[in-house]
């Protein structure tokens, strides 16, 4: 997935450098339990997709808060993500039974 940040385009992909970053900004084990979370995740997608990205946390809230599209895009691209994974799982076990 690619999204458009002061007309720069930058690639979020969920990913486990997504998930260790995550973990350094919270000093907290992974969890979507609050919206500041979900925040600091699409963040943290950001910075682990794009090397060179200098947006600060602060900048990225500011043009989320700009252009709401931004969010939908981040959460849809999410549920996307959580919805495979959990069906690949389901398929895991299902092999497992058989």
């Amino acid at each position: 997935m690619e999204i458009t940040i002061q007309d720069k385009t930058y690639k979020i992909k969920y990913s486990i450098r997504a998930l260790f970053i995550f973990e350094q900004l919270t000093g907290k084990s992974f969890s979507l339990d609050s919206l500041m979370n979900q925040y600091v995740f699409f963040y943290s997608m950001l910075l682990a997709n794009n090397p060179e990205c200098t947006l600060t946390f602060d900048q990225f809230i500011d043009e989320c808060d700009e252009d709401f599209t931004l969010v939908t895009n981040l959460q849809k691209y999410i549920t996307e993500v959580f919805a495979k994974q959990a069906q690949l799982v389901k398929a895991d076990e299902d092999s497992k039974k058989k």
